[in-house]
């Protein structure tokens, strides 16, 4: 008697596991903002069972117990169930998929017709949801005004984690977008993914960006202290700091933009002359250049002018001409002379750009899954990123006395074959 009510009461909980699990499925995918409020307490519910089931198997397996067999198998639906519904939180509906075919497959071949029935169910469900799934993309992306809506909705608290929530909803919206060729609305979720990174670096910063790139005096309030103090490690911090603060108005649109923070990059240049003059280029330059920064081939870069290996690299945006990709290589490259020329200038490392001779350089071109391109398009600022490697200014003699004092640069996974050149 007592087996069998154990048997009951297991059959009982997977019965109503499965009602609660599909009929919650069912009013979440019928949600506009699909994010459910109530994993919490689905997965708690279903960790209090496995720790229940876990303790109570061996003591039964031990002693022979018939309710064994129909408790390891409530286990191992249990075990599913979270599995499957992580997934589905996710809105990785193909794997919900694979996890029940999988399933479905063992619990035939086993031939457990009770599994097979509840696998068959979830099956039906998982079909439902990808199904509604992609009509709820359809939706959503028919119109900009109503994505933003949305978006606007999830953010609404301004905490971390509604952004970590957009960044996800972003994300599975930019795959159905590029699944069904739909470029011109990945390139608005591109501007939106774009602007809601900008926003979680914000929370990550010691400083509030949003205040200090919405006006010169917030930012020159921080700034100036750091760079007028005189210390090598102050100059780094304040570097940093306009460098996180350009990139940040460069992706949400602040007030300040790229030309102000152009010019205080100046104060940095001048700030530096003091220390060089007084402990030494190369003591300085050791400290200034020994952090690597790393960049990576397939997404947009911090612009600037890097020390690469024994080579310079440039990294800037510019607005092409030509239509024609070759063409544009030449045109980047001319951008970039115009750049390294006025940076070597700036921190007096020539004397005129007259005796400068830019010689071999190539572009180093992104990474993609399609395609390699040579450029990058910036959304946030319309304009197209590129990668400019010298591995010649004047002689090679020059080119390794002057990327000594500038920032070292290294490539997530690089590699050489990439190197295209054009000179």
């Amino acid at each position: 008697m007592h087996q069998d009510h154990m048997i009951y009461k297991s059959s009982i909980f997977l019965f109503i596991l499965v009602v609660t699990v599909i009929a919650g499925s069912r009013r979440i995918m019928a949600q506009e903002l699909r994010f459910r409020s109530d994993y919490g307490q689905l997965f708690d519910s279903l960790d209090q069972r496995i720790n229940s089931l876990e303790q109570q198997i061996p003591r039964l397996k031990e002693s022979r117990d018939v309710s064994y067999y129909g408790l390891q198998r409530e286990l191992d639906l249990t075990i599913f169930v979270k599995a499957y519904e992580e997934y589905v939180m996710e809105e990785e509906l193909d794997r919900a998929g694979n996890l029940v075919e999988t399933r479905l497959k063992h619990a035939q071949l086993r031939k457990d017709q009770y599994s097979v029935e509840f696998y068959s169910r979830y099956l039906d469900l998982v079909y439902r949801q990808i199904k509604q799934q992609r009509m709820y993309y359809q939706e959503l992306l028919a119109r900009e005004k109503k994505f933003k809506k949305v978006y606007q909705e999830i953010i609404r608290e301004g905490t971390p984690e509604s952004h970590v929530k957009a960044d996800r909803m972003i994300k599975l919206a930019l795959k159905y977008a590029s699944e069904n060729n739909l470029r011109e609305t990945a390139y608005y979720l591109q501007r939106y993914l774009l602007y809601n990174a900008a926003v979680m670096n914000n929370f990550n910063s010691p400083y509030d960006l949003d205040q200090l790139t919405a006006r010169a005096g917030n930012f020159e309030e921080v700034f100036l202290p750091l760079v007028e103090s005189g210390n090598i490690d102050d100059i780094q911090k304040a570097e940093e700091l306009l460098n996180n603060c350009l990139n940040y108005s460069k992706l949400t649109g602040t007030a300040l933009d790229s030309v102000y923070f152009d010019q205080q990059r100046l104060a940095i240049t001048a700030a530096l002359s003091e220390p060089f003059s007084r402990e030494g280029k190369e003591e300085v330059a050791e400290k200034h250049t020994y952090q690597s920064k790393l960049a990576r081939l397939d997404t947009l870069n911090l612009s600037g002018v890097f020390k690469w290996n024994d080579y310079i690299v440039v990294i800037d945006e510019f607005l092409p001409v030509s239509s024609f990709e070759n063409v544009r290589k030449g045109e980047a490259i001319i951008h970039a002379d115009k750049i390294l020329a006025a940076y070597l200038m700036t921190n007096k490392l020539c004397r005129s750009v007259s005796e400068l001779k830019f010689g071999y350089a190539y572009i180093i071109p992104y990474v993609s899954n399609v395609k390699n391109t040579s450029f990058y398009y910036n959304q946030a600022t319309g304009k197209w990123q590129y990668i400019t490697c010298y591995t010649s200014i004047v002689s090679e003699t020059y080119t390794r006395n002057v990327s000594h004092y500038m920032p070292s640069i290294h490539f997530e996974n690089e590699k050489d074959t990439l190197l295209q050149t054009v000179r």
